[in-house]
């Protein structure tokens, strides 16, 4: 092989450090160089420079300057996607180094749907703060398209949430839990509950209806159906506690999973009625990222949320 031929094989090595990468995010998150420098808590003379820094390593600009606000081009958008994925591998390696001199990490952050809240996760922390006392849990409630995102930038160590296999993002790890069918529920003194049997989906739809933000597959299931409108809730809120305590209090019906239903049945707080609702199941998921290490007490914890649910 001739020397020059060497030489074009030699590998490219980076003239940048990974803080020029967090400061070409923070701009292009907040739109201009003085919302990115307060965030960074940064000089924006700092700010500009590295960012000019990092343009003059890569030989190219990155921003389309229009007044205040810099837009990327092209090539910035490439070098952001870049960008993204090695600050997470990088917040990794620091993430498990931290977690292999600490031993056991002391702190788990989960986030959860608002069917898991109710349904898996009471049994599941009882559970593991029985045999963790030491460790700190802090659970983070809503919905799936809010929790993945924070799962991304690390702010979760795993998720537990309805979350389809065609919805995933391709660094996400989908570890599906039971499938678990939608019903209906109404207040024990609900009219419906002296309405002639057999009792029909489409009297029960009469009523005001509540539930939980429906996750992209249930949506587009509504989309696709003629009388999606008529079977899509009058009311959402993702915390079935606030939804429940409505539905005691007035003649709204509430769709969820049956398991959190009967739940709320057995302790007489409202009653399930004896219809079919036809839409998928609630399909609960645990949430992880590919290849990102867990501590000793998140694996406790997925673990416990991953048994079998009970009754």
């Amino acid at each position: 092989m001739s020397n020059r031929n060497k030489r074009a094989l030699r590998p490219v090595e980076a003239q940048y450090e990974l803080r020029h990468l967090r400061h070409l995010v923070a701009v292009h998150e907040h739109g201009t160089l003085a919302g990115a420098a307060e965030h960074l808590a940064i000089s924006q003379s700092a700010l500009t420079k590295s960012i000019q820094r990092l343009e003059s390593a890569l030989g190219a600009e990155l921003f389309d300057r229009s007044g205040r606000r810099l837009l990327l081009n092209t090539l910035g958008h490439l070098v952001l996607a870049r960008a993204e994925t090695l600050l997470r591998v990088a917040d990794d390696v620091q993430r498990e180094a931290h977690m292999h001199a600490a031993g056991e990490a002391g702190e788990v952050l989960l986030g959860v749907g608002p069917v898991v809240a109710l349904s898996r996760l009471p049994a599941a922390l009882g559970r593991f703060c029985a045999r963790s006392p030491g460790v700190t849990v802090r659970v983070e409630s809503g919905s799936t398209e809010s929790l993945v995102p924070r799962l991304l930038t690390g702010a979760l160590h795993f998720v537990v949430a309805d979350y389809g296999h065609r919805d995933a993002h391709p660094e996400v790890q989908v570890t599906p839990l039971e499938a678990d069918p939608i019903g209906v529920g109404a207040a024990t003194t609900h009219p419906l509950q002296r309405a002639k049997r057999p009792l029909t989906l489409e009297q029960a739809l009469r009523y005001p209806v509540c539930a939980a933000t429906a996750p992209p597959r249930i949506r587009e299931w509504l989309r696709t159906r003629e009388d999606g409108a008529r079977l899509e809730a009058t009311l959402t809120c993702d915390n079935y506690e606030v939804l429940v305590s409505v539905v005691e209090q007035t003649d709204t019906v509430v769709l969820g999973p049956l398991s959190m239903l009967r739940r709320y049945a057995a302790a007489g707080r409202l009653a399930v009625l004896p219809v079919t609702y036809p839409s998928p199941p609630s399909e609960p998921a645990v949430l992880s990222v590919r290849g990102r290490p867990l501590g000793l007490a998140a694996q406790g914890l997925m673990r416990e949320l991953q048994a079998p649910r009970a009754g």
